[in-house]
């Protein structure tokens, strides 16, 4: 039987180290000590375990390898009931850590990869073998291939998502261009939509993204989120919540959106679950240790 997921979500994993508490930031000849340190799952899982905690059914096409930051990212994957069926299990190690030095509401990161496939090639790896509605990127693809896979998703009916991710591009590029126009949702944050079009103004910013991506949203952090669609202009404020840690909260942010888009609910009601799951997040270390589940998500209104 083919499996089918509400979601596909391509990517491959990061394990995070996230030092808290830290008195000064550190430098060249300094050992600092910190008052707290959490490991937990970061990068594509922070979308995917947000989901999944809202009740959607996501299939994650990734690898994992031979090593421990691989195994711990199993054993999470697992404990959240998150299906692995689509990782790629390699042979050897394959390590992508991220050591985050988390303040309230700032944060430096020093990270590590072992090279990976591009998420549109995972996508072309199980594109035959999985049903799916939606296609969700947790950043901005700029594979030379993106376009026609794109294309070819769509037109088997699945709607696609992109999230931009710090990716030093430019609207004015072709291939940018190309990828942007096969989306139906755009998500970048106010300073990637800076970056992308030049543009101080997060208006200005959506202007140039809406005249080639029918649904845009700009997530500004403390300062709520901004999406257009059909036609109309949504604003929603972020919610109240004394931030712990705000890494990866826009990936649950998405998360929220996405669990309520395909639930068929008003945009504006999207709009509010993203918000509510964005922020809900910030009460931890990392974007997925405290994103909320199902009926946390619609109890915070009736706060």
């Amino acid at each position: 039987m083919t499996p089918q997921y509400d979601v596909l979500i391509p990517g491959s994993y990061y394990c995070d180290l996230i030092f808290t508490g830290l008195p000064t930031f550190p430098a060249l000849g300094m050992e600092v000590f910190t008052s707290g340190l959490t490991v937990t799952v970061g990068g594509v899982m922070n979308s995917v375990v947000a989901l999944r905690r809202l009740g959607v059914q996501v299939g994650w096409a990734g690898q994992v390898g031979t090593d421990f930051f691989s195994a711990f990212i199993l054993q999470q994957a697992e404990r959240e009931g998150v299906d692995t069926s689509l990782l790629e299990r390699l042979d050897h190690p394959f390590q992508r850590v991220t050591v985050a030095m988390s303040y309230p509401h700032d944060r430096a990161f020093l990270t590590y990869v072992d090279p990976a496939p591009s998420s549109i090639a995972l996508v072309r790896r199980v594109l035959d073998r999985v049903s799916f509605r939606h296609l969700h990127f947790t950043g901005f693809q700029t594979d030379p291939d993106a376009p026609a896979l794109l294309a070819e998703v769509k037109a088997r009916g699945v709607t696609i998502s992109m999230d931009c991710q710090h990716r030093v591009i430019e609207i004015s590029d072709p291939l940018v261009r190309a990828v942007l126009s096969q989306l139906d949702v755009f998500m970048p944050n106010r300073a990637e939509a800076k970056q992308l079009t030049g543009e101080d103004d997060l208006h200005a910013a959506a202007q140039h993204f809406r005249a080639l991506v029918p649904t845009v949203i700009i997530k500004d952090g403390a300062n709520g989120a901004h999406g257009w669609h059909n036609g109309q202009h949504f604003y929603q404020p972020a919610i109240a919540v004394e931030p712990v840690d705000t890494t990866g909260a826009g990936d649950v942010f998405n998360a929220g959106f996405l669990a309520a888009w395909l639930r068929d609910l008003p945009f504006d009601a999207a709009l509010r679950w993203g918000a509510i799951s964005g922020g809900l997040s910030t009460r931890g270390h990392g974007g997925a240790s405290r994103a909320p589940t199902l009926d946390e998500l619609e109890a915070w209104p009736a706060r």
